[in-house]
């Protein structure tokens, strides 16, 4: 009895001791938390990846794979600065998806993309 009861103990000082250990900071869950704000060139970097993700993804046609941008501008949303890149594919049949929006903000994360700019 008291080795059942000792391996228990064991265990749930194994168990509790070592879970912790997965609960600090210092892991990526997906996203970026950096604190250092991009430039331009690392929006369009990112802006490209990005397409180019959507087309293998299947979310958008593979037409707009190669797609070079047309614009970038930095701009503020909701009082947050944020880089607005914009695609222009003439390959694409529907007019009113030939401009493709792609919003980063400051720090490198992907906020946003649409076909309306809004």
């Amino acid at each position: 009895m008291k080795k059942i009861i000792a391996k228990v103990a064991v265990a749930t000082i194994l168990t509790l001791g070592v879970n912790p250990l997965y609960a600090g900071a210092g892991h990526d869950h997906g996203h970026s938390h950096s604190t250092v704000k991009i430039n331009e060139a690392k929006a369009k970097e990112i802006a490209i990846r990005v397409v180019k993700n959507y087309t293998l993804d299947g979310k958008l046609d593979k037409s707009w794979k190669n797609v070079p941008i047309d614009t970038i501008k930095k701009q503020t949303y909701q009082s947050a600065p944020e880089w607005a890149v914009t695609f222009k594919n003439q390959k694409e049949p529907n007019p009113k998806q030939k401009n493709l929006y792609i919003f980063v903000n400051q720090y490198g994360e992907m906020i946003g993309a649409n076909f309306t700019g809004q």
